[in-house]
């Protein structure tokens, strides 16, 4: 062979080179691994439920800043915290999330309204919802419906009250209880499911009433999609109690809680300040035993420690459900085989400086039963899930409150942290409620060797080219 086709070749054998390496240092997709959000990191140890938190493994973990956004835009209570701390773990068989987020006048002895229900002498805040209406609306009360039966600010009268905003006419249900202030507000008195759709649908809905005596619980949860493909969409419906309910002259096309996303369904883990804290002091159904009492709850109580714990929720196009045969919060998704379903998810809680600090805990795997409305957690499999905060006192309830814009990618890893943290705690640091960092994590290792692999082989292209052309 000549050398001027050796020559040839050498070169055209450099430009490859020289191809391949700017493809492995800017597009390294394809040899890298996917970078996971929220990535779960392998620790050794188990969780203090008792103070969440400090577990020596999490001061190695970096904390991920979650923005979050308003679940009903236009309402002024609903979008309150503006980000959300998350850090997880996995040892082996237990899945551990760490969660933070700012919270100025946390839900103390506020009742859920679900699990106040149960208990016979339930009293205090939280109990029921109230409705304040849109500014600017009117009510009338026709008296032509002789067989409906009305409360205005305390009075019974005999008629049907009318709302009225911006020539749009709203009549309500056979005894709505309403109570109008000095400035002309209205307040509805608890408010059934459909009539805030029918509120919110007509721009009546301003948000859930709250004050320094009337307020609802704290809460937190977290959705897991359990449906093919990418999800788009981690919302839920507002809606009636079913599909198609019809309501006082109306139509509800869909059940309030029911999942946004077309074709699937998720499993919802929720704690509620109100209900599944441990706390006899704060949380109103500690204090009352109602989990240990069977004859009210229906359920065996199965966590001889007392620790709290996380509703167990699924949700799909159809209705939310609760993953248990009682049927506290939602309708229960079976009649049996569920017992201790409610007390699965472990929880542990406590507010630090103005932050709410929880740390949510459950085995990786999941008893049969189960399987249908709960993810069993591997290794390597990718996971999508969407955060949730609710700040009672501010008047967030129900389906008013603070949600991640779209779901985030989680996935156990073996790999340790590449980065600690220190400072980032909103604890420790005086960190303004009006920011709303991105998600952020670290680059995984895998994707930094690749990166540096394709830097040198383009240097040594580099290289090869200067020897070719000197000779």
């Amino acid at each position: 062979m000549s050398l001027k086709l050796s020559s040839k070749a050498t070169i055209a054998i450099v430009v490859a080179l020289m191809l391949f390496s700017v493809v492995m240092a800017f597009e390294n997709v394809s040899l890298a691994q996917t970078s996971p959000q929220i990535p779960v990191y392998k620790v050794v140890g188990s969780a203090d439920l008792s103070n969440p938190g400090t577990a020596s493994y999490w001061n190695n973990i970096p904390w991920i800043n979650i923005s979050l956004t308003a679940n009903i835009p236009n309402a002024p209570t609903s979008g309150l915290t503006h980000y959300l701390l998350v850090k997880a773990v996995w040892n082996g068989s237990w899945l551990f999330i760490l969660e933070e987020w700012p919270s100025p006048n946390p839900a103390y002895n506020a009742w859920s309204a679900a699990a106040g229900a149960l208990y016979p002498s339930a009293s205090g805040p939280g109990l029921f919802r109230i409705i304040e209406l849109t500014p600017g609306t009117t009510y009338t009360v026709e008296n032509n419906y002789t067989n409906y039966v009305s409360i205005v600010n305390g009075k019974q009268v005999t008629g049907r009250i009318v709302f009225n905003y911006s020539g749009i006419t709203l009549p309500a249900p056979n005894g709505t209880q309403i109570y109008v202030m000095p400035n002309g507000t209205i307040l509805l008195y608890h408010s059934l499911r459909p009539m805030e759709e029918l509120l919110y649908s007509d721009g009546m809905f301003y948000g859930y009433y709250a004050n320094s005596t009337w307020y609802y619980p704290d809460r937190a949860a977290i959705m897991w999609y359990l449906g093919s493909g990418t999800p788009t969409k981690d919302g839920m419906y507002i809606g009636g109690k079913y599909p198609g309910q019809q309501f006082d002259g109306f139509t509800l096309k869909d059940a309030g809680g029911s999942l946004v996303q077309q074709g699937g369904s998720a499993n919802i883990w929720m704690w509620v300040s109100g209900a599944t804290w441990n706390n006899a002091t704060y949380d109103p159904a500690f204090k009352a035993n109602l989990w240990e009492n069977e004859s009210l709850t229906g359920l065996p109580y199965v966590d001889p420690g007392d620790h709290g714990f996380a509703v167990p929720l699924y949700t799909n196009n159809t209705n939310m459900y609760e993953v248990d045969t009682s049927g506290i919060w939602y309708a229960p998704v079976a009649s049996s085989g569920l017992n201790g379903s409610l007390f699965f998810i472990w929880t542990g809680a406590k507010y630090v400086d103005g932050n709410w600090i929880i740390e949510f805990a459950r085995p990786l795997a999941v008893p049969p039963a189960y399987e249908p409305y709960m993810p069993n957690i591997t290794v390597g499999k990718t996971y999508y899930v969407a955060f949730a905060v609710w700040q009672g006192p501010l008047g967030e309830t129900l389906f008013d409150k603070s949600i991640t814009p779209s779901f985030l990618t989680l996935q156990l890893v073996t790999t340790p942290p590449t980065t600690t943290t220190s400072t980032t705690s909103t604890s420790t640091t005086s960190t303004s409620t009006t920011s709303a960092p991105s998600v952020s994590s670290s680059i995984p290792s895998t994707t930094l060797d690749v990166t540096l692999v394709g830097v040198v082989i383009a240097i040594v292209a580099l290289i090869a080219l200067y020897v070719v052309y000197r000779r």
